[in-house]
């Protein structure tokens, strides 16, 4: 249950760090070319979580999928892995968000 409610936290925290990441690429002038990236541009995303993901980390943060017994004889799949599920955690994230936004209107 808590690991669910980290991949959640993660999934709101990506797109505002997202959000932050493309406003100073913005600024400098360097988006456009980013998104032109055949692979990386159409999932920015999931470069960015796995960023994320690398430095909580490196932080002492851990890993979330640990809590559900995933681990990975070798660290970059440990980041990827949960980078990944950080990103796919994003559709999760907005259901629940519409979920509570649809009770608190009953």
């Amino acid at each position: 249950m808590y690991t669910l409610g980290a991949f959640l936290l993660l999934a709101a925290l990506l797109g505002a760090v997202t959000a932050v990441v493309d406003s100073v690429l913005g600024l400098l002038k360097v988006d456009a070319v980013i998104k032109k990236i055949p692979v990386v541009g159409a999932h920015w995303g999931l470069a960015v979580a796995i960023l994320m993901v690398w430095l909580l980390g490196e932080r002492g943060m851990g890993y979330p999928a640990v809590g559900w017994g995933v681990t990975m004889d070798d660290t970059w799949l440990n980041i990827v892995a949960n980078g990944a599920m950080v990103y796919a955690a994003v559709p999760l994230k907005d259901a629940v968000i519409s979920m509570v936004n649809k009770g608190l209107r009953a």
